[in-house]
C-alpha cells in the first residue's frame, strides 16, 4: 500500500472510529467499571503529541481517574533523552498520587512507558501499550511504511541534537533495550492490545509473552479512539483479570450487535490493581 493511500485511509477510519466512540454507551460511562482517583501518565507515539490523547484524557477522568499528560509536543528525536527528562514527571505525579501509577502509551509511547517502569519500577505498578513495536526495531514496522518513518527520523536528527546511530539496530543507548522484549520488574503488571490491521506496527511483534495480550480492529493511528480499545481499558484498569475482561468484552460486543447497546455483565471482583494513596 502506497505512504498516500494510507494516510487517506487512516484519516478516514479515524473519523470514523471516532465518530463510532462518541455515541457509544462506553464514551458515556455506562456499563463500564469506574476508578478511584488512580493516576495515568499518557504517552504519545512517534511524530505525535498529548493532542493524541484528547479523547481519551477527559474519558479517563470521566470515569473515575487522574490523568497527567507527558508534556510533549512532538515525540521525535532521541528516545532515551526523553525517558531521562519524563523519570522526573513520573516522580511527581507519583508522589501526588501517594503510590506507583499507571503508564497508557500509544506505539513508541509504549516503549517509553516500558523504559520508565524498567528505571523506577516502585513508581509505577502497570504499563498499558497500545499499537506499540515491543521488539526487533525497526523490522516490526510495516515494510510499506518503514522507508517513510525512517527519513521523517532522519529529518528531526538534523535539527535535534541526538547520539549518533540514534534510531538505528547499531543504537547501543539503554533504550535500544526495550527492543528486546524483556519481561517488566517483578511487580509491574504489563497489557498491549494491538490490532492485526495496524498498517504501521506488525501485530506479531506487539503481542508479548511477558503480560496480557488484547487484539482489537482498526488501523494504528485510531487505536486511541476505538471503543474496543476503550472497553479494554475500563475493565483493564479496574484489575480484572485477562479471562473476565475478555469475557466482559465478548458479552458486551454481542449485546452491541444485537441491541446497539452494551450488555450489563456479571460483576467479578477485580483482581488488584493501582490504588490511589
Amino acid at each position: 500500500m502506497a505512504v498516500g493511500t494510507f494516510i487517506y485511509n487512516a484519516y478516514r477510519d479515524y473519523s470514523s472510529k471516532r465518530s463510532a466512540l462518541l455515541l457509544d454507551p462506553v464514551f458515556q460511562g455506562n456499563g463500564i467499571p469506574k476508578g478511584q482517583g488512580q493516576a495515568i501518565l499518557l504517552i504519545p507515539g512517534f511524530t505525535a503529541g498529548d493532542w493524541t490523547f484528547n479523547t481519551m484524557s477527559p474519558w479517563l477522568q470521566q470515569i473515575g481517574y487522574r490523568t497527567h499528560l507527558s508534556g510533549i509536543n512532538v515525540n521525535v528525536g532521541c528516545p532515551q533523552r526523553k525517558v531521562e527528562r519524563m523519570l522526573g514527571r513520573v516522580e511527581e505525579i507519583s508522589k501526588d498520587a501517594g503510590g506507583p501509577i499507571v503508564i497508557i502509551g500509544h506505539s513508541l509511547g509504549g516503549l517509553v512507558g516500558c523504559a520508565l517502569a524498567r528505571q523506577r519500577p516502585e513508581l509505577v505498578c502497570h504499563v498499558i501499550a497500545i499499537g506499540s513495536p515491543l521488539r526487533s526495531g525497526w523490522q516490526a514496522v510495516a515494510p510499506e511504511v518503514r522507508p517513510a518513518l525512517f527519513a521523517i527520523h532522519s529529518f528531526f536528527q538534523r535539527f535535534i541534537e541526538t547520539p549518533q546511530d540514534c534510531g538505528t539496530e547499531r543504537c547501543a543507548c539503554d533504550f535500544s533495550k526495550e527492543t528486546l522484549g524483556t519481561s517488566l520488574p517483578p511487580g509491574v503488571r504489563f497489557t498491549s492490545i494491538y490490532s492485526r490491521q495496524d498498517g504501521i506496527v506488525d501485530w506479531r511483534f506487539a503481542a508479548t509473552e511477558n503480560g496480557d495480550n488484547y487484539e482489537v480492529d482498526g488501523l494504528h493511528t485510531d487505536l486511541v479512539v476505538n471503543v474496543e480499545v476503550y472497553r479494554i481499558l475500563s475493565n483493564v484498569l479496574a484489575g480484572y483479570p485477562r479471562e473476565i475482561v475478555k469475557l466482559r468484552s465478548m458479552a458486551a460486543a454481542a449485546s452491541d450487535i444485537k441491541t446497539g447497546k452494551n450488555a450489563t455483565t456479571a460483576n467479578f471482583p477485580p483482581a488488584s490493581s493501582c490504588q490511589p494513596g
